[in-house]
């Protein structure tokens, strides 16, 4: 029930925050002036389009690139939140009521729901401008893409915001949050390899990224996604369940951890905890 409602307060206090208000309005108005600049530019037709549905690997692409900014913009307000949380002292008494795991897990469950509204948004209304434009159709999707797709994207969401989340309670303040851009960079590098990964789905280390978590969302879309071309190989069925539990329990023990470092952060006033301190205190966790 206190998870329940911390997850209310986190959902309405982020709707009604100015800088999401901004972007939710910004993003797909840039989105509109791209789409129609490009349709302009060749007479109504972006040159290259060709007429049909989309093949799901670039589905898949479109959706990681996607992520990869939502859980960026949105991970960044969670890592504000959770450094805003730790420098006001009240937060000491909101602790006295709830534990730290809740309030940790309702703050990013809260935020991640907010933001997975505001990029189904971003998606749906540059499907129908884009639509509008150019042939655009996702008749190329299966029934596997329409079920994996979404769980990965939601699944992965959360783990960006769970991994802000554990950077915010680690840091003593913003100016510190350096490592910010680096966690950033995390769900783009499957993107940079997108080629890769698509020509050779089966290989090695592709199919151990897959089960990385911070990788599994974008490199299993392009895989599922990938393997709809003809003469591919297909994703393995154990392949495609073992990666959600694990990006599902990559989201559980980055909660926790996060939850932990807020916890006994609170009394290290002005100090960052070493990595050593950070070790030390995981230990002191599974020794409880």
């Amino acid at each position: 029930m206190k998870l329940r409602s911390i997850i209310r307060w986190e959902f309405r206090r982020t709707l009604q925050s100015k800088q999401f208000i901004l972007i939710s309005i910004l993003i797909p108005v840039i989105m509109a002036i791209a789409i129609f600049a490009a349709s302009s530019s060749s007479g109504g037709r972006p040159s290259g389009t060709v007429s049909g549905p989309l093949p799901a690997y670039v589905v898949g692409l479109v959706l990681a690139v996607i992520l990869f900014f939502g859980a960026f913009l949105s991970g960044v307000m969670t890592l504000y939140s959770v450094v805003k949380e730790k420098q006001s002292r009240v937060v000491e008494l909101v602790l006295s009521s709830v534990s730290a795991r809740e309030m940790m897990a309702g703050k990013v469950i809260g935020l991640g729901i907010a933001g997975l509204i505001q990029v189904v948004a971003w998606i749906v209304i540059t499907y129908f401008v884009a639509g509008h434009f150019m042939p655009v159709s996702l008749a190329g999707l299966t029934f596997v893409h329409w079920i994996t797709y979404p769980i990965y994207f939601a699944l992965g969401y959360l783990l960006i915001a769970s991994i802000y989340a554990a950077l915010g309670a680690v840091m003593k303040d913003v100016q510190s949050g350096g490592a910010s851009g680096i966690v950033g960079l995390i769900p783009y590098l499957p993107i940079m390899f997108a080629a890769f990964i698509v020509e050779h789905p089966n290989h090695v280390l592709v199919r151990i990224a897959s089960f990385v978590p911070p990788f599994t969302p974008s490199v299993m879309m392009l895989r599922i996604g990938a393997a709809q071309i003809e003469g591919a190989p297909q994703v393995a069925a154990w392949e495609i369940g073992l990666s959600i539990v694990c990006l599902a329990l990559g989201v559980w023990l980055t909660m926790r951890f996060a939850a932990r470092v807020f916890e006994i952060g609170l009394l290290m006033y002005g100090k960052t905890p070493t990595p050593r301190e950070l070790w030390k205190w995981m230990r002191a966790r599974r020794a409880s």
